[in-house]
């Protein structure tokens, strides 16, 4: 495919967030098997990048997962960013997350053959004006959770890469 191709794939970094976290609940199992969770949005979140710059509102939203009996986390965040001129911009997360899987079949003293996986699709509600770009583009993410594993660690956080398809 060239870039002439109008079904080519392009992408374009355009921000980044780091999501430092509140409180962490998990309720179940319900059903005998899922498992739901709330992890808040705690203080100091920053968005940067070439096109967005600004913070998370602290303390602003949650994620609210859904844990399934085969490791995959479905993601259901909603939060408020706050650009550096003053724009608030709600958004709402949703994706997948796993660790390293077995697949279907697979000895389970065997190395899981599924890759770790954490991506996630935005959707914006900016009102008009310089960031309304954002209610029209499809936008994707590659997040990296970064748990506090020792007292002198940072705080438990992800971070978040997105990218405009376009």
């Amino acid at each position: 495919m060239t870039s002439d191709d109008p079904l080519a794939l392009r992408h374009e970094h355009i921000f980044d967030i780091r999501i430092n976290f509140d409180k962490r609940w998990m309720i179940g199992p319900i059903a005998g098997v899922l498992r739901h969770g709330y992890t808040s949005v705690g203080e100091g979140c920053t968005v940067s990048g070439p096109l967005l710059n600004g913070r998370l509102v602290d303390y602003s939203g949650a994620d609210w997962p859904v844990v399934r009996p085969d490791g995959v986390v479905e993601l259901n965040a909603h939060y408020m960013i706050e650009t550096d001129d003053g724009v608030p911009i709600y958004i709402r997360n949703m994706g997948y997350v796993h660790g390293p899987i077995r697949s279907s079949g697979q000895p389970a003293d065997a190395e899981p053959d599924i890759a770790p996986y954490f991506r996630c699709t935005p959707y914006f509600r900016a009102p008009d004006g310089k960031y309304e770009w954002l209610n029209r583009t499809v936008i994707v993410g590659v997040g990296q959770r970064r748990p506090k594993l020792a007292e002198d660690d940072e705080p438990d956080h992800s971070l978040f890469r997105y990218y405009a398809i376009r």
